[in-house]
């Protein structure tokens, strides 16, 4: 005797060249995405690729933030450096000479870190891209794995209310048979003993 064995639903892999193509959100900011999850439980896999992205958009915040205030801070240095000038070089103060050397390094390390946060920004912008693609992957079969669950369970109820509706019929043939036979039976009687005696008779036979 041959044993059947249950085909497993593999999960699906996706031409990632494809995705690239594509201009895909990132998925945990989409609030459609975010709604999928009010009838799906999120698979590990989800919810680690869901963190890890979110950790990079942290990084991602705080790297352009610093960013940003880079900017000010040179300008507060140049600002810095304007002032020293004539003390510097016409009084020939060399205090003032050694605080506009030290604002320059530090132009120039502000300069360097300028270069530094892109290089990570650009690093962490491909990261995300692939990590959001990864999450596509893992939504698409999660969702698939539930829609073929339900399509399978559709064909279970659909099943069960073919038989149930045929049961529900047999029932309905069988009151009405049962009807006929207790309006006749009783009709009989009527005729027979009279209404006085079948009254009698029916508090004393018939169920409520």
């Amino acid at each position: 005797m041959f044993r059947l064995l249950k085909k497993r639903f593999a999960p699906h892999k996706f031409d990632r060249n494809v995705l690239r193509k594509n201009d895909i959100s990132i998925l945990i900011l989409d609030e459609r995405w975010n709604s999928l999850f009010n009838t799906i439980d999120k698979t590990p896999e989800i919810l680690k690729c869901e963190q890890e992205i979110k950790n990079k958009l942290k990084e991602q915040a705080r790297l352009t933030a610093e960013l940003k205030e880079i900017p000010n801070l040179k300008k507060e240095l140049v600002d810095k450096i304007l002032r020293l000038t004539e003390e510097a070089f016409d009084k020939n103060n060399n205090q003032a000479k050694k605080e506009i050397k030290l604002a320059q390094k530090r132009i120039s390390q502000l300069n360097d870190r300028i270069k530094q946060i892109e290089s990570e920004l650009n690093k962490i912008n491909d990261s995300i891209k692939e990590l959001n693609i990864e999450l596509v992957e893992y939504t698409i079969n999660a969702v698939y794995f539930k829609i073929r669950r339900e399509q399978k369970r559709k064909k279970q109820l659909e099943k069960l209310i073919t038989e149930t509706r045929k049961k529900l019929m047999e029932y309905i043939d069988e009151k009405e048979s049962l009807t006929e036979d207790y309006n006749s039976l009783y009709s009989y009687f009527h005729d027979l003993l009279g209404n006085e005696e079948l009254e009698r008779l029916d508090k004393i036979y018939i169920l409520e």
